[in-house]
């Protein structure tokens, strides 16, 4: 499988701020931050998406309070309640 490469520094960032149509950057892969809103004694979630490599979404761990290392493509629609957690996503840019 051959795909661009990008670095692996976030060099840019936002917040999802609605996921009822799911999220993407149009495929550029960039990497999430789940924050609870409440404390919790969970250290992870599963999380609908879909990888660089993937050919259809699934679930991928996710941990809380840090930045996952998968290179996600896609978050599926209402993936994660925005009521419970904020999103973050962060990328890279492409290496030439």
């Amino acid at each position: 499988m051959e795909h661009p490469m990008y670095s692996l520094r976030i060099l840019s960032k936002g917040r999802v701020s609605d996921l009822s149509k799911g999220f993407t950057l149009g495929g550029v892969p960039f990497s999430v931050f789940v924050r609870p809103k409440k404390a919790s004694m969970e250290t992870n979630i599963l999380m609908p998406c879909k990888l660089i490599c993937d050919k259809e979404s699934g679930a991928f761990p996710v941990p809380l309070g840090d930045w996952t290392p998968g290179a996600i493509v896609s978050i599926s629609p209402n993936a994660i309640s925005l009521a419970d957690y904020e999103i973050y996503w962060g990328a890279g840019e492409l290496i030439k």
